[in-house]
């Protein structure tokens, strides 16, 4: 009983750190398009709905070139933001809706570290979607692991050039179960 007493104190401590729609939900993660606001964020980013997430653009330029290249002109990180994006002057986000990256984000803002049980199959999907079209190879491999614990497997059937979904095996042949599929944009493969 202590043990879980000194484990809600912990939680709690973080608690102000993370909005209240970052909050996990026992069936599925769910959330509303609100701001999302993290003590100490560095950049803001805007969804086409007009949802703001103030985060740290750390996570997003040590984990992906293709932010490293977005956000600093460089291929490697540690490098300045080339550019201040503000609540006034966010970086608009086209190719992701503010649902799916707050899940995403979810991923780096974890009130319980390691603990990912809130994550439904389908938001894995969602997460190596964005995972993938980002460059983020370690939330990649995450999502890949969650998606195998659930008896999902990944298959990539790419033709090196990104893709622009991923569905579930309901959506495709149903000779292969349990297997979520990357599909490439419209190349033969």
């Amino acid at each position: 009983m202590e043990n879980y007493k000194s484990n809600l104190k912990a939680l709690q401590i973080f608690q102000p750190f993370i909005h209240h729609n970052m909050q996990a939900n026992t069936k599925s993660f769910t959330s509303v398009p609100e701001d999302l606001i993290i003590r100490g964020a560095d950049i803001v980013f805007m969804t086409d709905d007009g949802a703001k997430f103030h985060v740290h653009a750390y996570f997003f330029t040590r984990e992906s070139v293709y932010w490293q290249q977005k956000l600093t002109g460089h291929n490697e990180p540690h490098h300045p933001l080339s550019k201040r994006y503000t609540p006034n002057d966010p970086y608009i986000i086209q190719d992701v809706d503010s649902r799916d990256l707050r899940k995403f984000l979810r991923v780096f803002y974890n009130t319980r570290y390691g603990d990912y049980s809130f994550f439904s199959k389908f938001d894995w999907i969602d997460i190596l979607s964005i995972a993938h079209k980002w460059e983020f190879p370690q939330v990649k491999t995450l999502s890949k692991r969650y998606l195998g614990t659930m008896g999902y497997g990944v298959v990539e059937r790419t033709c090196g050039v990104h893709c622009t979904r991923i569905v579930d095996d309901e959506m495709i042949d149903r000779s292969y179960p349990n297997q979520v599929y990357l599909i490439s944009c419209g190349h033969e493969i």
